[in-house]
């Protein structure tokens, strides 16, 4: 028989969507299209590729060996894009890159925009997740590169360190809090705290943390930047957690915000970049790899 690379592809977007017209939509077909694709897979192969039911579509045994195949024949054609980019930079590529709240405000910008004008060809998909989701999505081969922080387990991913960071407290130069030398989160979340929007990487682990000691943060506002974090702290608004790195970013424009250091080990960070072997990734991949770390101080 033969196999037909678009079969894969609505695969995986099935995989990923858990709905036909969704994933029909991303492999540019029509729902009725790629429904009949499925069925005649199905025919040719004699075996039940998909389970539909009210809530959508499941991928059964057989269709989990299919998208097996499907991740693995993708990223080989990916490979092969960045080899042979190598000899004309025409080449297309794309690029699937999962990151945590902080790499994605910190430390990808700069180095992004550098790699997209280098490589004006390659898509690059970039998504906000913890990290724990992060190696999760890497391990399965739906994305290329991780960048995560924390004692995570990586689950045998190969890993390269990028840079030591920590989250540290913010507040006005009049705020109570700045007695303390140190502050633990315990003392934070007994006031109005600025965070990042709910959904945010950064807001679902702090909230995790506040579960663990059984308290509930006292979320006054929620904005979209670490910037508009440190407008409202300014503004007297709360207080907040931030990475090191923003507010060093941030400082000359906010004179009157201070920091204090969390005295706890999770807001000691080390950032890697993980994937599943470095050897047999894309040289689109490797490129930004290179790039990222150019660009890490």
């Amino acid at each position: 028989m033969n196999f037909d690379l678009n079969d894969f592809r609505l695969i995986l977007n099935i995989a990923e969507t858990k709905n036909l017209t969704r994933a029909a939509e991303k492999s540019f077909l029509s729902t009725p299209a790629a429904s009949n694709r499925i069925k005649n897979l199905e025919h040719v192969l004699g075996l039940k590729i998909l389970d539909r039911s009210s809530q959508g579509v499941e991928l059964t045994e057989i269709g989990m060996i299919y998208l097996k195949y499907a991740k693995s024949i993708y990223h080989e054609i990916e490979c092969l894009k960045g080899e042979l980019a190598q000899f004309n930079d025409l080449i297309p590529g794309k690029l699937s890159i999962a990151a945590n709240t902080t790499a994605i405000t910190e430390y990808i910008p700069t180095a992004l925009s550098e790699y997209l004008i280098t490589h004006p060809h390659v898509d690059v998909n970039l998504k906000e997740m913890l990290s724990e989701d992060i190696v999760n999505l890497v391990a399965d081969k739906r994305a290329d590169l991780g960048i995560i922080s924390g004692n995570i387990d990586t689950k045998n991913l190969q890993t390269i360190p990028l840079i030591s960071s920590q989250l540290i407290l913010i507040a006005p130069k009049t705020h109570p809090i700045l007695e303390h030398t140190n502050v633990t989160l315990l003392d934070a979340i007994q006031y109005s705290v600025v965070t990042l929007h709910e959904g945010s990487a950064i807001q679902i682990f702090l909230h995790k943390l506040s579960q663990q000691l059984d308290k509930k943060i006292n979320i006054r506002v929620q904005v979209s930047s670490y910037d508009s974090i440190c407008q409202m702290v300014a503004a007297g608004a709360g207080i907040a957690i931030i990475p090191l790195a923003t507010f060093r970013r941030l400082q000359h424009i906010h004179p009157n915000i201070e920091h204090r250091e969390i005295d706890e080990k999770w807001a000691h960070r080390g950032f890697k970049i993980c994937a599943i072997n470095f050897n047999e990734i894309s040289q689109f991949t490797k490129d930004f790899i290179e790039c990222l770390k150019s660009h890490i101080h």
